[in-house]
């Protein structure tokens, strides 16, 4: 009915879109979870005061992550959030956009919505959730932990320029 050649197109086009599924699925797909612990140096502009005031906040550092069993990798991270009220007391943050880059090549670009933070004995411990908009992860969802003790003495925050830069610890988790 289809002739040799009729068959040999049905069968290369059957191939074509079994493999486009394939591809569009490993494009989205990943490994299972990713999770990555390190560390970054945050700085606030305008500086941090007792007063809550909308502020920008950009932080860089560097994770060891791992995902498939006995498989890691160093990454860095950046960065770039606002909030519209933010201060010593309470480090707020509407919105935020973090670019992870590892080391194989690969990056993951999330978009955070919604974070709350919360102070106990001096240390500050934001958590931020977001999803995977690009890259390893795409379509995962994210949830990373920033922690932050004070340096030294917390007297910065009375000086006119304010808190500028703290160091803190952060783990990040990408969920599928």
């Amino acid at each position: 009915m289809f002739g040799k050649r009729g068959i040999g197109v049905a069968l290369s086009s059957l191939a074509l879109l079994g493999a486009s599924v394939v591809t569009a699925q490993g494009a989205r797909a990943h490994e299972g979870p990713i999770g990555c612990t390190g560390q970054e140096n945050t700085s606030y502009t305008p500086g941090l005061s007792l007063t809550q005031r909308p502020t920008a906040v950009v932080a860089n550092g560097a994770y060891t992550c791992t995902g498939a069993p006995g498989r890691t990798v160093a990454a860095t991270t950046r960065i770039e959030a606002t909030s519209p009220s933010t201060g010593c007391v309470h480090l707020g943050v509407l919105r935020a956009e973090e670019t992870v880059r590892y080391g194989d090549g690969r990056t993951s670009v999330i978009s955070y919505t919604t974070g709350r933070s919360t102070r106990a004995l001096g240390l500050n411990t934001v958590r931020l959730e977001g999803v995977v908009v690009k890259g390893l992860g795409r379509g995962g969802r994210a949830e990373r932990v920033i922690q932050t003790a004070p340096a030294g003495l917390p007297t910065e925050c009375l000086t006119p320029g304010g808190l500028r830069e703290v160091t803190a610890f952060v783990q990040l988790r990408i969920l599928p």
